[in-house]
């Protein structure tokens, strides 16, 4: 057996606690320095903090980086767009291990006879993300996508979030944010010690497999007997990536028709099928403009929704998107969604949201432009206001998961300027027989 080759990705809990202190020193010293000159440089300097921050969680992967791509998605609505772009580079980061510890840690796992039948290992990852990296190969001649997850991931989960959580309450109150950052960090530790069973993730992409047969979805196939708990091979499948698609400038036509699998997808899994993979990253799935498919990728995080609760969120989204408004107060609390003993105007800020909402479905002229159509800033005003009005409501995880899901997606159909027509979804959502 060859000798174990350096490992490049730290995994000590204390290496990885002091580069993540470091980075957050070298953020506090631009901002000071910012402030100190006046402001003048304010939106550049806010740029390079994200650029160091990326670069750092870039390099040790596992559940610091799984925290900056959430941030890049969920916090899109008051950063600026510049800062977004860079927190992006997060959700393909080019940062990996090298072939020689790729073939040790395969080699290590499946033993030589079986490590001797994969071939034409690629040199380099197609794809690099937070707990792991992918090469293409062939067994038997059959194209392969092989992930391998680093080495450690799953011993320093704890410690990444807990830095992090140091580091951005640090920074929240440097530039007079308050951050209830709390939920959102016990939900990626929760998903992460999850992910990094790839075991699992073939369960669930088999899953997925059997729930989404619509010829609009490509999804892989596993290689059970070359998958472990922390390699996954599958069947290799074509694609653009989605930044990449969007980059080439599509048309409005192709873009529309990318808004309305997007759209599908999200209904189907919600209601027809229930099992959702509820991580938003944009690099979970690829395009293809030739067949007009979405192939979808990454199961390590997937949740499974009750025929009562899928019924119940057809229902509610039916009443939303036709502007019944007090039906969909009636079902929240119902429900137990919303706590009664919430004071009256975190519930009027809450109405508010579902007001605006569904003027959107039942008012406003059709498709809706979802750039320059949305009343995102009276939205998000409500929104946060509700976030720092709940004193008794623990929010539900089946909802807390397709929030996130929902957010993400609809944040890429926003950057795309999807133009959407709601009387149509909502027709799509009546076809729907849950079962």
């Amino acid at each position: 057996m060859p000798t174990k080759p350096k490992n490049n990705i730290p995994q000590s809990a204390f290496i990885r606690a002091s580069k993540i202190f470091a980075s957050g020193a070298k953020v506090m010293a631009r901002e000071m320095a910012s402030h100190l000159n006046g402001g003048k440089s304010l939106g550049q300097t806010r740029m390079k903090q994200a650029q160091d921050i990326v670069n750092t969680l870039g390099k040790l992967k596992g559940a610091a980086m799984k925290a900056g791509q959430l941030l890049s998605i969920e916090a899109a609505s008051f950063l600026d767009p510049e800062v977004v772009a860079v927190l992006r580079q997060l959700q393909d980061h080019a940062s990996f291990m090298p072939l020689d510890q790729v073939r040790f840690i395969l080699l290590r796992q499946f033993g030589r006879d079986k490590f001797d039948t994969i071939e034409d290992i690629s040199a380099e990852p197609i794809a690099a993300a937070s707990i792991g990296q992918v090469h293409t190969a062939t067994i038997a001649g059959t194209p392969v996508a092989i992930k391998i997850q680093y080495p450690g991931v799953a011993k320093t989960i704890d410690a990444d979030l807990a830095a992090l959580k140091t580091l951005i309450m640090s920074l929240a109150k440097m530039t007079g944010r308050q951050l209830d950052i709390e939920p959102v960090l016990d939900e990626i530790n929760k998903s992460l010690k999850q992910e990094v069973n790839y075991l699992k993730e073939a369960t669930n992409t088999e899953l997925v497999r059997q729930a989404l047969t619509a010829s609009d979805y490509v999804i892989p196939r596993v290689y059970h007997e070359y998958t472990t708990e922390t390699v996954l091979t599958e069947s290799f499948e074509t694609g653009l990536k989605v930044n990449e698609w969007i980059q080439g400038s599509p048309s409005r036509d192709e873009v529309q028709h990318f808004s309305q699998l997007v759209i599908k997808l999200m209904i189907d899994e919600m209601l027809l099928t229930g099992v959702v993979q509820t991580d938003p990253n944009y690099a979970n799935f690829l395009y293809r403009p030739s067949s007009r498919q979405l192939v979808l990728l990454d199961f390590g995080a997937t949740w499974t929704y009750t025929q009562e609760f899928r019924r119940d969120m057809q229902k509610l989204t039916l009443a939303l998107l036709s502007g019944q408004i007090d039906e969909v107060m009636t079902g929240i609390y119902h429900r137990g969604y919303l706590d009664h003993k919430e004071s009256n105007e975190t519930k009027e800020h809450l109405r508010e949201i579902l007001r605006l909402l569904g003027e959107v479905g039942a008012a406003y002229p059709q498709p809706v432009a979802l750039r320059d159509d949305l009343p995102h800033r009276q939205l998000r005003s409500a929104a946060h206001s509700v976030g720092r009005g709940i004193r008794h409501t623990s929010p539900p995880k089946d909802l807390v998961l397709i929030g996130r899901k929902l957010t993400g997606m609809l944040l890429l159909l926003r950057e795309i300027n999807a133009h959407v027509n709601f009387d149509q979804v909502r027709d799509h959502l009546r076809s729907i027989n849950v079962a």
